[in-house]
């Protein structure tokens, strides 16, 4: 059951583990009448929610045959008497629209609720006693029967059945408690047994309880006796769990036997392991190991820097030494070489590390114990042997080690520690920063935690900070993440002062090779691929046949993230450590950003030809170099000017989709001012796309400019293609213009020069602008012969981006002359089309055709949606329309849609608000 959030005088209580009570706050009420008494608890049930009248008549008289208007007035009158016997308290039952409710919990049930996963949890860490307490707390909450006194009424039995169940579990779980802690309950378990006698888990208690009262045989008679039953009465043989258990008897496993009391350790007493007042984000983490740690057997925890590997091991040593079993805990943080791995363990648990070979007395003292060797990284070679020798000598020894990389036993299971999630990052932030005014979801403490990686020693650290700064100066300095983070607990050792010495000490374990080539990842914001790794980090002193090697020994270290997606293997530096690489990058970040930038602009080089059949696989690998791209464009605007052009021009069709029109024409005009302006080809070409992204964006007087610009300069260097190419930017501009006649001369020319040049595809493109021409003057018949014939060019050159424009334009035009089916198919198609390549000005441009025919066909309300989702979309990635007839066919339908829906209109536009594109476009595209 739900639990109510109201409670106390805001709402009734419903005690219904017995008979049912009523309360109000501190207030006993009595509601003597049946009727009310079982509306209460229907009501009760619904936890706060309306409950539909036909659903409490339903409930409340079953089957019997009435009119609306009669189960009307008897809900009616009920409710009143209901009311009435509230008193002062009747508001809590409301009227609503087709139904009632009732605002009331259930605080006995809430309890046993909340109380079983803390038993749970107690019991995982080996806290027997505190567990059984809370469930002999949660059997006392029963006073009889769940809901004794309306068990007849059948929607209250199904409850009453699930509270039964559930009153049972917890009378196995008080047994399973019992019999760990070496308790006789042979008696409860017998009664338990006689109430259920097909239930094979209470026999297996009975059997054990037995067992351990020195009765075997009447242990193994009680098993036959469940046999014959399930025989008898269900027709099955007993559970492999049954069967089981009934050999372990035969044999007399000494594991039946009730748990000896704890032998007096011959370790040291940790007086200072305990528990940390608030332990946040890594319960699961403990959990696991405890489990893990069960038996005999090696565990590492591996984690890079700050991620709190110390810390969880020393929650998970608090659990187990709660459980009665020994603890040894040995700092390897001092250590210089493997040899003293061994003396400092003896010493650290009493031993004398001066004999000749301290293992095996270090084994005899930990028997039976948990091992814990913190902060290992420096001395696995050493650990490792200690290791193998004390599995070998030590009976029932449990290990568990801290470091940045494993051990490679084969006995070894390793536990990976990675970043918490964000909202345990978040929880462990505001804990740290014991404020009270932090309230959940802020924004400024989200990006302080992912500024630090979501590693708990940056957050830490940056929650120290709060003492001196404000949460919002915090904030807008938190970049400065490694000079900034250097206050940490003076008992945490000097490696967790600071972040930037968490990170020193990884650093300075590396070989030169491995420094150098994790110093250089460090210039790519967004992770990288082998390849790239290998032409930006190799060369100068690097083997890069040695670069796989290295990138394995950084993971290894926990120094390097994996990710396996849909780019393959990709390569990353946590933002800290990234940070502290490129401070240590000195004199040579130049020589090394320059080469990333350089392998920038090859990758940008193989994209330019754009639209075709792999133009989502090129749009694929743009989206996730993003970022690699912006640094490098950065970059080479303050050192390279040049190199912008060849960063941004083949690549000007990635930043239109994806609604970085704005970026992309400010990057070219900057490197344009910059660049000599001598006219290439190169710069020509340049001057072209930025004219075309400064049309995009709206500012035709511009990019009419631009594009006579770099027609005269193609025509200036004879280059044909280029100045072709021009004309069609310079035709879509006068299109935009609504100079339609301007735009056909020029689109025709551009035809027939890529006829010379038997260009199909730009010939094609230019084709597709003529149609639009057309179709602007009016001449729509002739219009829709080029879009048809233009369509068969793209679809036999697989020129995806091609086909999606001049699908468009060709529905357009069936909706101009009214065939709406026509104009669905082909909106349709070119929406698929779109998604597929990953352009969202194209969804949208289908997405606003669809609506139309959803307008056309009488559908105002699902038009009006389409057309506000879309528009939101379009404003959001800065693309307006600009193609006349398209615009006055969207605001027509935009008009038309509110007009037909008056004030109604309003309603669907806020709901459509928040709604993404991508779910309307999957919707109709599926």
């Amino acid at each position: 059951m739900e639990r109510m959030t109201g409670s106390g005088d805001h709402r009734l209580d419903l005690h219904v583990l017995g008979p049912v009570g009523f309360r109000v706050g501190e207030a006993s009420l009595e509601i003597a009448r049946r009727m009310e008494r079982t509306l209460a608890v229907r009501l009760a049930l619904a936890h706060g929610r309306t409950v539909p009248s036909d659903a409490i008549a339903r409930d409340l008289w079953g089957d019997e045959e009435l009119e609306p208007e009669r189960v009307a007035e008897r809900l009616r009158v009920l409710s009143h008497r209901l009311r009435r016997a509230l008193g002062s308290h009747s508001s809590l039952v409301r009227r609503e629209s087709g139904g009632y409710a009732l605002d009331a919990g259930m605080p006995d049930v809430e309890a046993v609720e909340e109380a079983v996963p803390r038993a749970a949890a107690l019991r995982r860490t080996g806290e027997t006693k505190r567990a059984l307490a809370v469930i002999a707390e949660s059997l006392a909450e029963w006073r009889g029967p769940a809901f004794a006194d309306l068990r007849d009424v059948p929607f209250v039995a199904v409850e009453a059945t699930k509270l039964d169940a559930l009153h049972r579990e917890l009378l196995v779980q008080r047994v399973e408690l019992e019999l760990d802690l070496g308790i006789d309950v042979t008696a409860d378990v017998e009664r338990l047994v006689i109430a259920h006698p097909l239930d094979e888990r209470l026999t297996g208690l009975a059997v054990i309880a037995l067992y351990r009262a020195g009765r075997q045989a009447d242990a193994l008679a009680r098993i036959q006796h469940l046999r014959a039953r399930l025989a008898d009465e269900l027709g099955v043989d007993p559970s492999v769990a049954t069967t089981d258990l009934e050999l372990r008897l035969l044999r007399q496993d000494p594991l039946l036997q009730a748990p000896e009391a704890p032998v007096p350790s011959r370790l040291p007493d940790l007086i200072w392991l305990t528990p940390r007042a608030h332990f946040v984000g890594r319960t699961d983490d403990v959990h696991t190991l405890i489990d893990e740690l069960d038996r005999p057997g090696l565990v590492t925890i591996v984690g890079g820097p700050g991620a709190g590997k110390t810390v969880l091991a020393r929650e998970v040593a608090i659990a187990v030494r709660r459980g009665n079993r020994p603890i040894a805990w040995c700092d390897l943080a001092a250590l210089t070489s493997d040899s003293a791995v061994a003396p400092a363990l003896a010493a650290a648990i009493g031993v004398d590390p001066g004999i000749g070979d301290p293992l095996p007395e270090c084994a005899e003292h930990l028997a039976g114990a948990l091992l814990v060797l913190d902060n290992a990284e420096h001395v696995v070679d050493g650990v490792a042997e200690v290791v193998r020798a004390l599995q070998w000598k030590a009976e029932r020894l449990s290990i568990l080690v801290t470091s940045q990389r494993p051990l490679r036993l084969r006995s070894e299971q390793t536990h990976q520690l990675g970043e918490l999630d964000p909202e345990a990052a978040a929880e462990l932030f505001r804990v740290r920063c014991r404020s009270e005014d932090l309230l959940p979801g802020d924004e400024r403490v989200a990006a302080i935690c992912a500024a630090v990686d979501h590693l708990p020693l940056g957050i830490e650290l940056a929650a120290g900070l709060i003492r001196t700064l404000t949460l919002d100066q915090l904030a807008a300095r938190i970049h400065q993440r490694t000079r900034l983070l250097v206050a940490g607990n003076r008992d945490s050792g000097a490696r967790h002062s600071s972040l930037r010495a968490a990170i020193d000490w990884s650093h300075a374990l590396l070989d030169p090779p491995a420094r150098t080539v994790l110093n250089r990842l460090a210039v790519f914001a967004g992770g990288c691929t082998l390849e790239a790794a290998e032409q930006v980090a190799g060369g100068n002193g690097i083997n890069v046949a040695e670069i796989p090697v290295i990138l394995a020994d950084l993971h290894e270290r926990s120094l390097l993230t994996v990710t396996i997606g849909e780019g393959g293997r990709r390569y990353r530096l946590l933002e800290s450590i990234r940070d502290y690489a490129l401070d240590r990058l000195g004199r040579d970040e130049d020589a090394v950003r320059r080469e990333h930038a350089r392998w920038c602009a090859d990758l940008a080089g193989r994209t330019e030809r754009y639209g075709g059949a792999d133009h989502a696989e090129l749009d694929r690998e743009l989206r996730l170099e993003e970022a690699n791209l912006r640094g490098a464009i950065e970059f080479a605007l303050e050192n390279d000017p040049p190199l912008v052009l060849q960063l941004v021009t083949p690549t000007w069709w990635y930043w239109w989709s994806h609604g970085a029109i704005e970026s992309g024409r400010d990057w070219l005009r900057r490197a344009l001012a910059a660049a000599d302006p001598e006219p290439t080809v190169e710069r020509a070409t340049s001057i072209r796309v930025s004219a075309s992204l400064t049309r995009n964006s709206g500012q035709y007087g511009e990019a009419r400019v631009l594009g006579e610009q770099a027609l005269q300069m193609f025509r200036e260097l004879g280059d044909d293609r280029g100045y072709g190419a021009s004309l069609i930017g310079l035709g879509i501009t006068s299109l935009a213009g609504r100079d339609y006649e301007l735009c056909l001369k020029q689109a025709t020319e551009a035809v027939e020069i890529f006829r010379e040049l038997a260009n199909e595809r730009l010939c094609a493109a230019a084709q597709n602008l003529v149609g639009a021409a057309l179709r602007g003057l009016g001449r729509t018949h002739q219009a829709e012969e080029v879009f048809l014939e233009v369509c068969a060019v793209w679809r036999a050159q697989h020129d995806l981006r091609g086909l999606g424009a001049s699908l468009c334009n060709l529905a357009l035009v069936r909706h101009q002359l009214g065939d709406y089916a026509d104009v669905r198919e082909l909106s349709l198609e070119a929406l698929r089309i779109y998604r597929e390549i990953n352009l969202t000005e194209g969804v949208i441009d289908a997405v606003d055709l669809i609506a139309g025919v959803e307008l056309a066909e009488g559908r105002p309300v699902q038009a009006l949606r389409l057309l506000t989702v879309a528009g939101l979309e379009r404003i959001r990635i800065g693309a307006p329309q600009i193609v006349p007839d398209e615009l006055d066919a969207r605001e027509g339908a935009e008009a038309e849609a509110r007009r037909q829906l008056g004030i109604a209109a309003t309603a669907v536009v806020a709901e459509a608000r928040a709604v993404p594109l991508e779910v309307i476009a999957r919707e109709l595209a599926t």
